[in-house]
């Protein structure tokens, strides 16, 4: 039986975590501060999540330690075993050959993998775990930790807050394009958990970089928390790309809350793949545009089972000729919600900005529902919207299995198809384990 504990009985805890965190992170104390505003705005905070109940919320209890888990390895080969398995699910082992620079494994409450190049951090690409970085430059992170957000936004953004451990800090300096792509990957393998990564982007003029990030967990007992915030700034003519891949069980809730500013002819492409049967509401992204700027969210979506998803964003064009696209993809399978939020706000001339959403129900019990917003305060700025939800058509099944395949193959080739569009971007030795994923759960295997 679950121990049922008291707001009270939270707040005591979250404010043993953060004199438990700011000592083994040895941070300074202004961060220790912020750590408190979390915790006095926490109880007052609105809390408006349509899965997770306040009490619900109150069980999410963020360990700073985990039994069993090292604080630091030297080698993946140091993980156990299950760690190790879920790692190669996520194709790492492929990628830690291919890629010898900027890569980092979070379990749990911690980073506790970091292979970098030393000869990078001289070019002026720094790439850490944001609790060092706390430490080994924190002019750099004052200027931008918390400057997205307000603690006392929702209960999630103060928790968060309070006991945000791991995530990443990248830095690029101006003129930097980095040819590999970094790599971040989150584990989750206690449950009843909060795991709470902050992750700052910061791209100076002119740099151009790639971050995939990979999310998985075991089959947990109890559900689990996966809270990060990620706060990103693309300077002047900054190009950077935000891969998310998502592969959550049941038993996890994911509540991302991203926001960015994007500078003058600036570009953002922010993709992510959600899998897995989690319960997934990213909380209000914001993406502030300027002159010339661009931004591109594109979200592909398998639902399985009891899977729930509220995704969307809203997108400031601040700028003139600032320009916005918030697309998606959904195959939707079971009993599975897809929610679709998109607002795009043109505060400048000749700005442009579009929303579409794409989704394929696949049972009858599948759920779809969109609500893109357009808001125009200029004559002329182009803004528009498209939507087409429905089933796969008859005739495209009798055409394919009329020329030899089966309809379990023909059902695939459909959904990969549709799917395709969207994947084009995705590194090939992830992009062969997620089509191998939708395959299994369209034929059933999952």
């Amino acid at each position: 039986m679950t121990e049922t504990i008291t707001m009270a009985d939270a707040k005591a805890i979250i404010e043993n975590q953060i004199e438990e965190l700011a000592r083994r992170n040895k941070e300074p104390e202004w961060m220790t501060k912020i750590r408190y505003k979390g915790l006095e705005t926490f109880e007052k905070a609105p809390h408006r999540d349509p899965i997770i109940s306040e009490e619900e919320l109150l069980q999410f209890i963020a360990k700073p330690e985990v039994e069993g888990i090292p604080e630091k390895i030297e080698s993946l080969d140091d993980l156990p075993p299950e760690m190790k398995a879920l790692l190669d699910r996520l194709g790492i082992d492929e990628v830690e050959q291919k890629y010898l620079a900027g890569l980092a494994v979070q379990t749990d409450t911690g980073v506790i993998y970091n292979q970098f190049l030393k000869e990078w951090e001289k070019k002026g690409l720094i790439v850490l775990p944001t609790e060092e970085a706390v430490r080994k430059y924190p002019d750099i992170v004052k200027q931008h930790f918390l400057k997205l957000f307000r603690a006392d936004e929702s209960k999630l953004a103060a928790y968060h807050t309070a006991i945000w451990n791991g995530g990443i800090f990248l830095y690029i300096k101006e003129g930097l394009k980095v040819p590999f792509p970094l790599h971040l990957f989150f584990l989750i393998q206690e449950s009843a958990l909060a795991q709470a990564p902050h992750i700052i982007i910061i791209a100076e003029k002119n740099t151009e970089f790639h971050l995939i990030e990979g999310c998985t967990s075991p089959v947990l007992t109890r559900h689990s928390l996966h809270l990060d915030m990620t706060e990103a700034y693309f300077h002047e003519g900054a190009k950077g790309q935000l891969t998310v891949l998502q592969n959550w069980p049941e038993y996890v809730h994911t509540r991302p809350m991203t926001r960015a500013k994007i500078g003058k002819n600036a570009r953002f492409i922010n993709t992510t793949v959600t899998l897995g049967s989690g319960k997934s509401n990213i909380g209000d992204p914001h993406y502030w545009v300027e002159e010339g700027g661009h931004v591109e969210l594109n979200g592909i979506i398998l639902g399985q089972k009891d899977f729930y998803v509220d995704l969307g964003g809203r997108m400031f064009l601040q700028g003139p000729g600032a320009s916005g696209i918030n697309a998606s993809k959904s195959v939707i399978m079971d009993e599975s919600k897809v929610i679709t939020r998109g607002v795009i706000e043109a505060d400048a001339p000749k700005t442009k900005g579009h929303i579409s959403c794409d989704a394929l129900l696949m049972s009858d019990k599948a759920v779809m529902e969109t609500y893109p917003g357009l808001v125009s305060r200029v004559d002329d700025a182009e803004l528009s919207h498209e939507a087409a939800i429905g089933k796969i058509r008859e005739e495209e099944l009798f055409y394919l299995m009329s020329r030899g395949l089966d309809e379990e193959k023909a059902t695939q080739l459909i959904v990969k198809g549709f799917l395709d569009p969207m994947l084009k971007d995705i590194p090939m030795e992830f992009l062969v384990e997620i089509r191998k994923i939708i395959e299994l759960a369209v034929s059933g295997g999952m």
